[in-house]
């Protein structure tokens, strides 16, 4: 259909021209432009399909980049994490280490620490509760 409307708006001396052209070589010239269009066409096809792998190839390169950060980033919060806790368990080895005696013996005089420790026991087996 396109093909009438392009030869009725062509001049009156291609049309004359056209005319005088043999039919087979009106059609064959046709065919020529349709496979010229269709190469054209399966071309940029082929290039779009070719970017489009580009482009896909990129976006997981950028989601491998995006994985390998997040990784790092957990491992690094993952040593921090235990890092923090190996110290505070070091720290509470450390205190628990001393013996409680020694400690307090260190701030009070032995008389009134054993003086302390004999109310504290009064009081845990309950010797000491009728008096308050």
């Amino acid at each position: 259909m396109s093909e009438l409307n392009s030869i009725s708006m062509q001049p009156p001396s291609q049309l004359q021209r056209d005319s005088e052209v043999p039919y087979d070589v009106r059609v064959a010239r046709a065919i020529d432009r349709v496979l010229e269009v269709e190469r054209a066409a399966q071309s940029a096809i082929a290039e779009c399909e070719k970017q489009g792998q580009e482009l896909l190839e990129h976006a997981r390169q950028q989601r491998r980049d995006i994985l390998e950060r997040a990784r790092n980033r957990i491992v690094a919060l993952h040593v921090r994490a235990a890092r923090s806790f190996e110290q505070q368990l070091a720290q509470i080895r450390d205190q628990h280490s001393r013996p409680v005696v020694g400690a307090f013996a260190q701030h009070a005089g032995h008389a009134s620490l054993q003086a302390a420790l004999g109310k504290l026991a009064d009081r845990l087996i309950g010797i000491g509760d009728e008096e308050n």
